[in-house]
């Protein structure tokens, strides 16, 4: 399909992945599981790792009224953890296009526009990143272009919700979470979903989970991160951090620390942000399953998806890619911050 508005350095199919990730040298990847189609969901990880993890989980370390039982995070050395998620829904992949740039910053000193970020690169340097580019690469699959810039609202909907069995109408927001699988329902399949028809931000977390949640599951698990973010898309919305709604107060308050110092940088460069501290979802959805494993906040980012006529902003893909860099430098402070590392 015709490409629209969309540049050579927006990166985001399963081939620039590949692409991306036979260029990593500095860092690790790993293959975390296998889609329900069968399709590689990959982890990128730079840094050193060193967190102490305990002899319990984290319920019954609270339980035990010592985290350290769960992830010991004292030590002078530690290094802090930044766990970044993309393309949860497979039609969502603004935040995978700015991973797969990051990436290629990180190992040949240029994005893929041959542009450079020195105070990102420094930051980064200074964490231990974990990546996921894509975590749906069902949906994502089911794509057959780059980007949605100039495109229209019911595009949107058709390629990323799909359509019903019943009379082809378009599934849409929220109705294609009506059904859960929806594959049965289903004529088209969204990228919301995997080829099973899951949906990750609302599965049954307690009674066998998909594998692409399982891995991100696992890292929650094993790596203990200090802040994690799901990277969507939200049509054309103004760029926000979704808070969270079934979190401790201190995890609310970090997260509430950060939108601000997002918000701050962002109107510096006179750009837009949205929050809404009171929250917007009451749904327990996959971030909230995730802070429950690791107890560090764990947010969704809704992204401007530059559409031709959706209500809001359309955002050029400069926007969109600045938006992200910015989000992902101050996130790299923020924990910095928070562990007395700047």
């Amino acid at each position: 399909m015709t490409e629209i508005n969309c540049p050579v350095w927006w990166k985001s199919t399963l081939e620039d992945v590949e692409e991306t990730l036979a260029l990593v040298k500095r860092g690790t990847v790993t293959e975390l599981a296998r889609s329900a189609g069968g399709r590689p969901i990959y982890k990128v990880e730079y840094g050193k790792s060193n967190v102490k993890m305990g002899s319990a989980n984290l319920s019954s370390a609270l339980g035990a009224h010592d985290v350290k039982c769960f992830a010991d995070k004292t030590g002078d050395d530690y290094v802090p953890t930044l766990f970044l998620d993309g393309a949860v829904h497979g039609g969502e992949f603004e935040g995978t296009m700015s991973l797969l740039n990051l990436i290629k910053e990180i190992e040949t000193g240029t994005d893929y526009n041959g542009d450079t970020h020195p105070t990102l690169m420094d930051l980064v340097s200074r964490v231990h990143l974990v990546i996921i580019p894509v975590s749906n690469p069902d949906g994502r699959a089911r794509i057959p272009f780059r980007s949605f810039l100039g495109r229209t609202f019911e595009d949107l909907r058709y390629y990323n919700q799909g359509t019903w069995k019943k009379d082809g109408t378009l599934c849409g927001w929220p109705g294609c979470k009506t059904i859960h699988p929806i594959k049965e329902a289903s004529d088209f399949l969204g990228a919301y979903f995997n080829d099973d028809g899951y949906n990750m931000m609302h599965e049954d977390y307690f009674d066998n989970p998909s594998n692409e949640t399982r891995a991100v599951f696992d890292i929650c698990r094993h790596e203990a991160p200090d802040f994690s973010v799901l990277l969507h898309g939200g049509t054309n919305s103004t760029s926000s951090i979704l808070y969270p709604t079934y979190h401790m107060r201190d995890a609310w308050e970090e997260v509430d620390t950060l939108s601000h110092a997002f918000e701050a940088h962002l109107k510096a460069e006179g750009l837009k942000y949205y929050r809404n501290e009171k929250g917007i979802y009451a749904s327990y959805c996959l971030p909230e399953a995730m802070y429950h494993i690791c107890g560090a906040p764990c947010v969704t980012f809704e992204s401007n998806q530059g559409l031709l006529d959706a209500p809001g902003d359309t955002y050029t893909a400069e926007v969109i890619h600045k938006t992200h860099l910015i989000l992902f430098e101050e996130l790299c402070r923020f924990i910095l911050k928070k562990f007395g590392k700047i």
